[in-house]
């Protein structure tokens, strides 16, 4: 016979087996998808190249603001140019549906 106990033990490895994961794979899989949007979101410039991206947390002073469902995160994308290199930061929010959706922030810092 099962003991509440035991039901509620064997409830909670189940959740860190299969739902953690999952919360795991879908913040890198956000990263993804938004490393993806802003490069999409690039300005066309012949000869322009990714160099490096990456991304980063969105700060505390602008997240206290913040209105949306899920947690923006920054893409920061370093490219070179024939006219030389830059950095474009853009903002990130997931929507329900799986996708992303960029805008552009300004950056005092270049690459």
């Amino acid at each position: 016979m099962r003991t509440p106990h035991a039901v509620a033990v064997a409830f909670m490895l189940a959740f860190q087996v299969y739902i953690v994961p999952v919360s795991v794979i879908a913040a890198a899989d956000q990263k993804v998808r938004c490393t993806v949007s802003a490069t999409g979101a690039l300005p066309k410039v012949a000869g322009l190249k990714v160099v490096k991206s990456g991304t980063r947390p969105m700060p505390a002073e602008q997240l206290a603001n913040w209105r949306g469902q899920s947690t923006p995160i920054i893409v920061d994308i370093d490219t070179d140019a024939p006219g030389g290199g830059q950095r474009y930061s853009y903002i990130c929010a997931s929507d329900p549906k799986g996708g992303a959706f960029v805008q552009r922030t300004f950056t005092p810092t270049g690459p």
